[in-house]
């Protein structure tokens, strides 16, 4: 499944990141900024051997997750909500958040289709 795929590959991706940026030394993120990424890192990448897997705790978790996330979303497009900047990269914050909704967006539509939702029961 390619959402399973793309889930594990963002999940490593960070953790990779975050473990070389510590060993060169490059990291300028808080402590708490730095444990809530690793957390969500291996979480995303749990999610995605979950989904390969077709295990139900893990497709109610994505959605989970995905839906927590677009609304995080919109409210920082509402300006409800703001981010210190610690968790940014060279992206554009609105780029970052746009592709985000878009992501979750489809990985809900997708999941909850009635064929691909059998599947985990």
């Amino acid at each position: 499944m390619l959402f399973a795929i793309i889930e594990i590959f963002i999940g490593l991706a960070t953790l990779t990141a975050v473990i070389l940026s510590l060993a060169q030394g490059k990291s300028t993120k808080s402590l708490q900024v730095l444990v809530f990424v690793l957390i969500t890192a291996i979480i995303s990448s749990g999610l995605g051997w979950g989904i390969l897997r077709y295990k139900l705790l893990a497709y109610r978790l994505l959605l989970y997750f995905s839906s927590i996330i677009i609304l995080s979303k919109i409210l920082i497009f509402a300006k409800i909500i703001t981010l210190t900047g610690a968790l940014e990269i060279t992206i554009p914050s609105s780029l970052k958040n746009i592709i985000s909704v878009l992501y979750h967006s489809l990985l809900i539509f997708y999941f909850t289709r009635k064929s691909i939702r059998e599947q985990f029961n």
